[in-house]
């Protein structure tokens, strides 16, 4: 018992003295032991006791790196101004109601979308109302059309032009004619003055024969009096349904244009076809 108690004595002091050691470097870890923090290095002595000391950067080179880190910040900012302005136009385009064709055929006229909407207004049935649901090529069709009417005649209103134009693209999309052989009947037959009126009794933009025809068109509600065959959209609506009626009947475009024009229409198809080929010239021109 007391050789143990001996050698517990003789250990208890070195114990003591290794946790005092151990708590001092905790508390401070660079004391102690020799530690002390590194410190760069400054110079380099040779054998002779030369000191050499690295060169401090010259005013140019710390001006060099200077444009250097600025064209580098300069660029970054180019970079998220250009991004901003695509996300801006993309979240345009997502908000947009109309394709792109429709706003710069309105700005090329001097007009706003909301001229569309105050017309929209004033026809609740106009073609209008749907234009936004026709796909974009459509639309860009409705476009080219309205300023090719605009740039044929003068005197038909923008308001006229366009309710015109949206129709005759509309109504051809419903009764299965191309759009472009009914603008090229339309002005060939009125020069689309909707309130066009013949010796024979023809009517409207298409010029359809109302005698011949009430009884079709108001039993279709599209015309139940002869004054409705002057409402702009009406009287394209009759005349590409009559012409689909024709195609349908005939099985060809020229015996459909003879029986539309009410004989035999050469020089009649000719002038169509001229005015086919002018309303794709504007179109190309126009660039919708």
């Amino acid at each position: 018992m007391r050789k143990l108690m001996r050698k517990r004595h003789f250990h208890l002091p070195r114990i003591a003295a290794m946790l005092l050691l151990l708590l001092s470097i905790v508390i401070h870890p660079n004391a102690g032991m020799g530690g002390t923090e590194p410190q760069p290095k400054t110079h380099t002595t040779l054998s002779d006791q030369t000191v050499i000391r690295p060169a401090e950067k010259s005013a140019e080179t710390q001006t060099a790196a200077e444009k250097i880190r600025s064209q580098i910040l300069r660029i970054a900012q180019d970079n998220a101004a250009t991004k901003a302005k695509m996300e801006k136009r993309r979240e345009e385009a997502r908000s947009a109601r109309y394709d792109q064709s429709i706003y710069s055929a309105l700005k090329h006229q001097g007009l706003t979308e909301e001229h569309l909407a105050k017309w929209r207004h004033d026809h609740p049935l106009s073609t209008l109302n749907r234009l936004d649901k026709l796909p974009p090529a459509k639309q860009r069709s409705v476009a080219n059309t309205a300023t090719f009417i605009r740039k044929v005649n003068p005197k038909i209103s923008y308001e006229t032009a366009w309710r015109e134009a949206s129709a005759l693209v509309f109504y051809s999309i419903k009764y299965g004619v191309p759009s472009h052989l009914a603008v090229g009947i339309a002005k060939a037959e009125s020069h689309f003055n909707p309130n066009a009126k013949s010796s024979a009794g023809a009517l409207g933009v298409m010029q359809v024969m109302w005698k011949v025809h009430n009884g079709m068109l108001r039993a279709k509600g599209i015309a139940p009096t002869r004054d409705h065959m002057f409402d702009p959209e009406r009287g394209v609506e009759a005349g590409v349904l009559i012409l689909s009626r024709y195609i349908t009947a005939y099985g060809t475009v020229q015996k459909a244009l003879n029986r539309y024009y009410g004989g035999i229409a050469t020089n009649y198809l000719k002038k169509v076809n001229k005015n086919v080929a002018q309303l794709k010239s504007h179109s190309e021109a126009m660039g919708y």
